[in-house]
This record gives structure tokens, C-alpha cells and sequence, in this order.
């Protein structure tokens, strides 16, 4: 099943149509039955496609993926309670908040692995300065909106935290903000 967005030039490079057209096509499967968990919104969250001349536009998927991971994060968020209970769907909050906070606890430019010598990782600084920005958000001292850590960038940097280590631990506090709106 194609998926209706406009593709670029054909001497441009855009992602690839037809990995869009499947992870749209299980997305609609997932919506037109949502107890067949086909897709969790972590995946649309970390999907990656192949960049092709002519392919789709970047910007326009990227924001279509942005809504349906919303709205998935919000099914996940009415399973969770209606499994687990008001209570329950607390604590599992609580245990993710706690997890988050324990990066923050460890000394800056120390919280998550460098890169190895022969790569560039994100930049410490830059790193260390958003991760102080989660743990002030969950701790109620400020508002972070989910779509800053999506448009993050960091710079590369010689010695930088590794970049796999700090992309799991961002999906997991959009994950936290995500489902702490469909929970609290």
C-alpha cells in the first residue's frame, strides 16, 4: 500500500518509498486492530530509511511519523492503565523516571560511554547540558516538549558519549513524557 507523500526532485534525495509505504502499511494494520500489537510506537520512534534520489520528502514523513507515534504512545498509555490500574501504571512511571534519573546522577561528561578512539561520539557538553534539562522536566522544575528531544542534534565530537547510549536513553524519556500524558 503506498503512502500519500510528495517525493523530491529526482536528482534529490529523499527516504525510500517503499521502506515508508511498509512501516505506514503496518501502522494502519496496528490501527485497524489495535490488540494485534504489530508496531509499538518505540519503532516508529528509532525507524531509519534508506535515503534514494527521487524518495519521499524527509520533513513530511518525519512529521507523519511524529503523530502516529503519539497516538500510539496514547493506545499504550490507556493498555498500560486498563492492565495494570491507575496504581500500577504509577508505579511503572515511577520505575522509568527512576531509571532516567539514574544517568543524571553520575558525574557530567561521565554519564554515558565515549565513543571509541577511532569515532566520533556526540558531544559531552551538549549531552550533559539536555540530560540536566530531562531531569529538571521529570522533577517538575520545567516543561520539556516532547518535540525538542525529537529535533535534537548534537555536534560530533573526538571522545563524545556514544551515540547509540544517548539515543536510547532520549526514546526513553520521550517514552516517560508520552506515556506520563496519557497516565497522569
Amino acid at each position: 500500500m503506498q503512502a500519500n507523500f510528495k517525493r523530491v526532485a529526482t536528482d534529490e534525495e529523499g527516504y525510500d518509498p517503499a521502506q515508508v509505504d511498509e512501516m505506514i502499511g503496518l501502522a494502519r494494520t496496528q490501527f485497524a486492530d489495535p490488540s494485534s500489537r504489530v508496531l509499538r510506537a518505540a519503532v516508529l520512534r528509532t525507524s531509519q530509511f534508506r535515503l534514494v534520489k527521487g524518495g519521499y520528502e524527509i520533513g513530511a514523513v518525519d512529521a507523519a511519523l511524529d503523530r502516529l507515534d503519539d497516538a500510539f504512545a496514547a493506545n499504550e498509555a490507556k493498555r498500560l492503565l486498563a492492565k495494570r490500574g491507575h496504581q500500577g501504571a504509577q508505579l511503572h512511571l515511577d520505575e522509568m523516571k527512576k531509571l532516567i534519573l539514574g544517568r543524571i546522577d553520575r558525574p557530567k561528561s561521565h554519564r554515558f560511554d565515549a565513543a571509541s578512539l577511532f569515532h566520533k561520539g556526540y558531544s559531552k557538553r551538549q549531552v550533559d547540558a539536555v540530560a540536566d534539562l530531562i531531569a529538571q522536566a521529570l522533577n517538575g522544575e520545567n516543561e520539556l516538549a516532547i518535540s525538542y528531544l525529537r529535533q535534537l542534534v548534537f555536534s560530533p565530537r573526538w571522545g563524545g558519549y556514544q551515540e547509540n547510549q544517548v539515543d536510547a536513553y532520549i526514546d526513553k524519556a520521550v517514552e516517560f513524557l508520552q506515556l506520563s500524558r496519557g497516565i497522569l
